[in-house]
């Protein structure tokens, strides 16, 4: 408001209009203040999550297979198989258990 249109108000309405004017703009920028807060948060939170993501995506899960599941992914039949099986690289989670880590047969494949 112009100070020509305050004095048209009844007493006090002018201090009440600037005190209203004032408060606005206060709270206009602490709107700007607490957006451009939470767009800094975001912005962090969002660059924290891509790179856990690019780390996530570089670390591989160990894959375990039975024999069953080595001799498929090394596509041999039963018999190749079990004449390759002695010299496989494998873990023995018992007397009869026997697992394969397929890192393991794909390094042992390219060395061969």
């Amino acid at each position: 408001m112009e100070d020509t249109d305050r004095s048209l108000l009844p007493r006090g309405s002018a201090e009440s209009a600037k005190t209203l004017a004032e408060t606005r703009k206060i709270l206009n920028q602490l709107e700007t203040s607490t957006l451009s807060d939470v767009a800094y948060t975001l912005s962090v939170i969002s660059e924290s999550l891509s790179r856990t993501t690019r780390e996530l995506a570089s670390v591989k899960r160990e894959e375990w297979l039975d024999a069953e599941g080595a001799r498929l992914h090394l596509k041999r039949t039963k018999k190749q198989f079990e004449r390759l099986a002695p010299s496989l690289p494998r873990h023995y989670i018992s007397e009869r258990g026997i697992l394969y880590n397929v890192r393991e047969l794909d390094e042992w494949l390219m060395d061969r």
